[in-house]
């Protein structure tokens, strides 16, 4: 299981290789949305059913916060500063947030993510690294992935897998954009398809947006995430909305020391992260 006896996709000796192919073409989309490599993990609802509370969205303009910086349920508010909605760096999320998500994985089973964002990779290239930690049978579990920021976009490393990358966002998004990624595998498309939306999921509102479609072609997976300014993101459902496959329900800020040692002892290889230029991706 991840944070114990995971294996990097590739190096797992059991199994088809049809099977591992498969997993790790949909583990390439799931990793993006923060959350997914956990989708044969939990348990709770073999019925897979989707989440309730179906989340509102319109164009700009819902109020998110009152005076006093948080909005109505009290969570943390988003920066009032107008970001640059067309750089990716404005959707990494902002160290020293815990944020929880309810999650429906493609296997039919359900379950609850602790997202945490913080700094302790010493490189700094880093910009930020996230943690998702669970509760398996009784025992913690957690995975981390660090972000790097580049000329073109984001993009991310998996702490189990150190000398990887591989692209989020690209730089001077708008409306209709695409790009892909090509593995031996297959390809993943990624096109943008609305920016500055404001989501409402119930608890808070998110506003400006970006709503991403990924085409995973070799999975046959295909997904709309919501990604939300300084927050990452928040929202992954099936397209036409039939199916929610992450949703977050609850955010909070914590200290950064408690967001740094949750890091440290989720990534067993932060002192060696960083951004190799000849990295593959």
């Amino acid at each position: 299981m991840p944070g114990r006896s995971y294996a990097p996709p590739g190096t797992n000796p059991s199994g088809s290789k049809n099977a591992l192919v498969i997993m790790i073409a949909v583990l390439v989309v799931l990793f993006l949305a923060g959350g997914g490599v956990y989708w044969w993990l939990s348990k709770d609802d073999p019925a897979g059913n989707a989440i309730s509370g179906q989340p509102v969205t319109q164009q700009n303009g819902s109020p998110a916060a009152n005076a006093g910086g948080q909005n109505a349920s009290g969570v943390p508010a988003q920066s009032t500063t107008q970001a640059d909605l067309s750089r990716a760096a404005t959707y990494l999320s902002e160290p020293g947030l815990k944020c929880t998500f309810y999650v429906n994985y493609p296997d039919g089973m359900s379950g609850i993510v602790d997202r945490i964002s913080g700094q302790a990779v010493p490189h700094q290239s880093v910009q930020v690294t996230e943690v998702e930690t669970g509760i398996d049978m009784g025992e913690e579990y957690g995975f981390g992935f660090h972000y790097v920021e580049r000329a073109d976009g984001t993009y991310y490393i998996m702490d189990v897998a150190p000398f990887e990358i591989y692209p989020v966002l690209k730089n001077n998004m708008t409306v209709g954009q695409t790009w892909s990624y090509d593995s031996e595998y297959g390809s993943t498309i990624y096109e943008v398809m609305d920016m500055g939306v404001d989501l409402d999921l119930g608890f808070t509102i998110f506003e400006d947006c970006l709503l991403l479609r990924e085409d995973n072609q070799a999975a046959g997976f295909q997904s709309l995430t919501y990604y939300a300014p300084g927050i990452g993101s928040v929202y992954v459902t099936a397209p036409g909305g039939n199916f929610e496959y992450y949703k977050m329900t609850a955010m909070t800020k914590i200290d950064p020391a408690e967001a740094a040692s949750t890091i440290i002892k989720w990534c067993p290889n932060y002192m060696d992260i960083k951004d190799d230029r000849a990295q593959s991706y």
